[in-house]
């Protein structure tokens, strides 16, 4: 009955999916089996039960998916072990009457390769949680009157449980590296857009003259975080700190997120890059990942842009623009590696990454940002038109940073083309659904995304095929537009041949995707309706046999 099964980590849990080869009659879902490495198997716990069920719940209760199964073929298990390896399976859950249901058998009968949360490797793909439209989120401060406010002070303040939490491990590895960096006392030459998280300001400070830092001035405007950039660049000179700034902002934007720690010798050996500002929002607010890389040729490359742009400061000359419209190729073991630097006059970046999209053959996922009309979005378009590609995005589009404007929208990508766009208010009922308090009776009222925490997905992020032949992974600051590769300061790291790390940035896309898609299904009339699980077995019949379920089953498993 189960063909396969895998699980892919994302530093947030393990995302686990598998195949179901026939109809199973009267299945009304799935139990879901962890087990850690030495250990006896779980079974793993689901928050909503059957709609027959939903008066009597309590709030935040969880049961054994024996009782309440998973009725999709896929699963995100965020309560996985961070420290040991795991594998899973997956058993039927039979009807049993009228109300009542039974495992199909005692224990799965296949099982997924053992995995860890945690990356290993050259390359490691880090994540911060972010979502703060998020039920754990309601249910520690979502009755509290003035949430943003309380969220806010939770975020700016160092050991808070909220603070960390949102960070994730994102956020542990990066403060790790930098407390490395201190104890071993060795460089750290960093190019950033802004700056306002009070630890990250902290680990800078206490490397004093070893942190070398160009720091933009954000978007050129006088709002709030551009106003702590300019306190900030004073704390960090106060301390010490080797520091340049670089006002190219609002006409181009210094957009860089990297960082490069050297070894003992100081020499470069290990770079940062990916999404996330140096912000109390970047860091906990926003979806948001890094990409660490250790390899000493990649690191001396960053390195050398990051001494052309300190030597630069304020000025964008057309040397640096020239240099860019070439690419930095690499390998690290059997993977080979393009790395843009930007501002590029030909638009080398773009294209390369066009010619990747165009020759996908499983499917796209992707997370983006103010992409605009002349990036990457339009061949992911195109290729979302064939009904043979498995496709799905979260597109964030917020030029008026998130004060309601119709120029602000929200985009969710589905195959054939398909967009759902949310604009101004109707957002925030895509991020928070207005009426969740009335009418999902498992749900709690999730806190209102809106002001400074509008930028939901600030992630930039492009997945190709991760389970074919070819996968591929783009990511960095830049963001995939026609701006970023002729304008302003970025970075775009492409990576191709490494299955495991485009598998592990999917299974991340698609949670978040998920996310955001319920939230929207929530406040369709259909959605407003749905109570929980369904006794029938009609979830999977509408599956079995149909081409897009085989669609799915292929970007993730691949080919037989």
């Amino acid at each position: 009955m189960i063909s396969r099964i895998q699980a892919f980590p994302t530093t947030d849990g393990i995302f686990v999916v598998w195949e179901v080869s026939a109809m199973i009659p009267n299945c009304l879902g799935f139990a879901l089996y962890r087990q850690q490495k030495g250990k006896s198997a779980s079974v793993v716990d689901t928050w909503v039960g059957f709609e027959d069920q939903a008066q009597g719940h309590k709030n935040g209760e969880h049961r054994p998916s024996t009782e309440w199964p998973v009725q999709k073929t896929s699963w995100t298990d965020f309560l996985a072990p961070s420290d040991a390896p795991v594998r899973y399976g997956v058993v039927p859950v039979l009807k049993d009457g009228d109300s009542k249901v039974k495992p199909a058998a005692n224990a799965p009968s296949t099982w997924s390769d053992y995995v860890s949360a945690m990356p290993t490797g050259p390359l490691k793909p880090w994540f911060n949680r972010g979502t703060i439209s998020a039920q754990w989120l309601s249910r520690v401060i979502g009755q509290d009157r003035t949430p943003a406010q309380t969220l806010d002070k939770a975020i700016s303040t160092k050991g808070n449980k909220i603070r960390d939490f949102l960070k994730g491990q994102l956020g542990a590895r990066l403060l790790a590296l930098l407390a490395d960096a201190r104890t071993k006392k060795r460089d750290v030459y960093l190019a950033l857009y802004e700056l306002n998280d009070p630890e990250l300001i902290a680990a800078l400070t206490a490397l004093k003259g070893r942190a070398h830092v160009v720091l933009g001035n954000s978007t050129g405007k006088s709002d709030a975080t551009a106003k702590d950039t300019e306190k900030n660049a004073g704390v960090l000179k106060k301390a010490g700190v080797d520091i340049v700034r670089r006002k190219i902002a609002p006409s181009r934007y210094a957009h860089n997120k990297f960082a490069v720690f050297c070894d003992g010798a100081q020499k470069p050996q290990v770079v940062w890059t990916g999404s996330t500002n140096w912000t109390r929002t970047g860091l906990c607010t926003q979806n948001n990942n890094g990409l660490e890389i250790t390899d000493d040729e990649i690191a001396a490359a960053y390195h050398d842009h990051w001494k052309m742009i300190y030597a630069d400061g304020s000025k964008s000359p057309r040397e640096l623009a020239t240099a860019g419209d070439r690419d930095w190729p690499f390998t690290i073991g059997k993977s080979d590696i393009s790395v843009w630097f930007t501002p590029t006059t030909k638009s080398g970046d773009l294209k390369e990454a066009t010619r990747m999209i165009e020759g996908a053959e499983h499917g796209v996922l992707c997370l983006m940002l103010n992409p605009g009309n002349k990036g990457l979005l339009g061949p992911i378009l195109e290729k979302a038109q064939d009904k043979n590609l498995y496709v799905r995005g979260v597109l964030n589009n917020f030029p008026a940073q998130g004060k309601d404007s119709p120029k602000d929208q929200l985009h969710l990508l589905t195959s054939d083309g398909q967009q759902q766009v949310f604009k101004g208010k109707q957002i925030a009922d895509v991020i928070r659904p207005a009426g969740i308090n009335k009418t999902a009776d498992w749900w709690q009222r999730e806190i209102k995304n809106t002001g400074k925490f509008m930028i939901a997905v600030h992630s930039k992020v492009i997945v190709l095929d991760p389970a074919g032949k070819t996968p591929v992974v783009m990511t960095g600051s830049h963001n995939f537009s026609d701006r970023a590769s002729t304008k302003n300061d970025d970075n775009l790291v492409i990576v191709k041949g490494d299955s495991q790390l485009a598998l592990t940035y999917a299974a991340r896309i698609i949670s978040i995707y998920g996310q955001y898609r319920w939230q929207a299904w929530r406040n369709t009339p259909e959605g407003q309706k749905d109570k929980g699980l369904k006794r029938s077995d009609t979830w999977l019949s509408s599956r079995i046999g149909k081409g897009w379920a085989e669609t799915e089953t292929r970007f993730w498993l691949g080919t037989t």
